[in-house]
């Protein structure tokens, strides 16, 4: 009996500690498990830390239009900016491309770097700002969209303009051309000679021209090898008896179909052979 009491209190010591240890472990761990986590969630780099304040700036005050927010706005574009060495063959190609549509101005041109959406969501606002999904740039009042991966143009059209005042690009409204014919042939052999600052072939593509306004012509080239297939729901007039037909939560009839989305070059291009828009939808075949 003495000796099992010896035993007893040989082991209660042992035992004490192990229970210790056992509820500093219980208290202790997710309390570490938080912290690393609300690590990971704040910047780890002088970048991050100023792109935060700048965004908590930005959203503690909400007017666009005052001068404290554009000049915010400004230095947050700039500071996720690629380094302006990467960005200098995006300029070079914008400079072409206005070579190409104003050949009688003899200036340089000097494109401005406006600022980036990035990657991280369907609608590129997300916030990996190391990985920007498409860049923004003005020039001539003309805007410019870039791929930031190729520097290729993905987009020309008019400059922002805040004020119905603010000039607008310098159009050609000569009328050497009138038909769509002709105009075709201008676009054509515009988008021949400039296919490395645009990244496109259009020998691959089918012509389709859309139609005419007072002096603009609209006009788009289709690559059929070039495409994303997605699935989408359809509501509302849906036959019931359609193979495939359902009821959603609300009791409305849907059926889900597919649909193709191919590579696509609109042109806008004025009646004297001047291209004022042009879109590749290219980096959006799935979001569309």
């Amino acid at each position: 009996m003495n000796m099992t009491n010896k035993n007893k209190s040989r082991f209660l010591p042992i035992i004490l500690i192990l229970a210790v240890i056992a509820v500093l472990a219980v208290v202790l761990v997710p309390r570490f498990l938080y912290k690393s986590t609300l690590i990971q969630s704040f910047p780890n780099n002088a970048k991050d830390v100023q792109v935060v304040e700048l965004q908590a700036a930005m959203s503690a005050n909400p007017n666009k239009e005052s001068e404290e927010y554009k000049q915010l706005r400004q230095k947050f574009c700039l500071l996720t900016a690629r380094p302006e060495a990467e960005r200098a063959k995006a300029v070079n190609n914008i400079r072409e491309f206005l070579h190409g549509i104003y050949p009688a101005v003899s200036k340089e041109f000097e494109p401005e770097f406006t600022c980036s959406r990035f990657n991280g969501k369907p609608d590129d606002s997300g916030t990996d700002y190391n990985s920007p999904a498409v860049e923004f740039y003005e020039a001539e009042n003309h805007s410019f969209e870039i791929d930031p991966k190729t520097n290729y143009i993905l987009g020309v059209g008019d400059a922002e303009r805040t004020k119905r005042s603010d000039p607008l690009p310098n159009y050609d409204y000569s009328g050497i051309y009138s038909t769509p014919d002709e105009l075709r042939q201008v676009a054509e052999r515009y988008l021949t000679d400039h296919k490395d600052i645009l990244g496109i072939d259009i020998t691959k593509m089918t012509y389709k021209f859309e139609g005419t306004k007072p002096g603009n012509f609209f006009m788009f080239w289709e690559d059929k090898n070039v495409s994303v297939t997605k699935e989408h729901e359809v509501c509302g007039d849906v036959d019931q008896k359609r193979e495939g037909a359902y009821q959603d939560s609300k009791g409305v009839w849907c059926i889900k179909q597919k649909s193709t989305n191919y590579q696509r070059i609109d042109i806008t291009i004025t009646n004297g052979g001047q291209i004022i828009i042009y879109r590749n939808n290219i980096n959006d075949l799935d979001k569309l």
